[in-house]
């Protein structure tokens, strides 16, 4: 036999030799596994470590279950605010004197605007009144009605819902008589003046208006002379 062949005769393996290959690939495969066992549990706890420094962080700044839990607490406790308020002011009736639109002159041209007198009141002897513009005519009732609900004059009644004693006011060009009532007599008055006594609480009274009709300045001269039993 030539060298080549006696080389290429020694590079195959016999049959005792692949056995022996075999088992200490067997041997070594767990030993391997066992590794990669190990690298996974290593990588698992550096990601547990850094979630846990994540978690501290955001409990650091904020963002941890007590934080939001406080959040839902402050939101909750605005909400039942938000809520009383809703109710106190749904407790309040309101009425519509008049409603017209007015006209300012700009450079440009006319500009129109809407101007709403509104009266609020409980029904209880608290009454207001608002008189606001706005560019639409919900805009203009909305800011009334504000306007009506921050400005309440609280009014003294006596047994048989009425007023203690007569009144006789003059405010600009109109005149206001109102005069006390016994129970069971009603309400005696008409036009701009009747919606205010309604929501002040009032049930039993005479009402005489004089002089202009206007009923911007007839609702502030009975408000005006309302104040007199506040």
């Amino acid at each position: 036999m030539s060298q080549k062949e006696n080389q290429k005769a020694d590079r195959i393996p016999t049959s005792a030799q692949v056995s022996d290959l075999a088992q200490e690939n067997a041997r070594n495969a767990p030993q391997k596994e066992t590794e990669g066992d190990v690298t996974q549990v290593q990588n698992t706890s550096r990601k547990k470590g850094s979630i846990n420094q994540r978690s501290f962080r955001s409990s650091r700044f904020g963002n941890s279950k007590n934080s939001r839990l406080t959040k839902d607490r402050r939101k909750s406790s605005k909400d039942s605010r938000y809520k009383d308020k809703k109710e106190d002011e749904a407790i309040l009736h309101s009425a519509v004197i008049t409603v017209k639109r007015v006209t300012r002159v700009v450079k440009g041209g006319k500009r129109m605007r809407f101007a709403a007198m509104v009266v609020v009141g409980d029904k209880a002897g608290s009454v207001g009144f608002g008189f606001k513009k706005g560019l639409d005519y919900q805009d203009a009732l909305d800011k009334a009605t504000r306007q009506a609900s921050k400005n309440l004059l609280k009014i003294r009644l006596n047994e048989d819902k009425s007023i203690d004693f007569p009144v006789n006011l003059k405010y600009k060009s109109v005149k206001v008589f109102l005069k006390p009532a016994y129970s069971g007599t009603g309400l005696i008055a008409g036009g701009f003046v009747r919606p205010v006594l309604e929501l002040a609480g009032i049930e039993n009274i005479y009402s005489k208006i004089l002089g202009s009709r206007n009923k911007i300045a007839g609702v502030q001269a009975t408000f005006e002379a309302l104040k007199r039993f506040s």
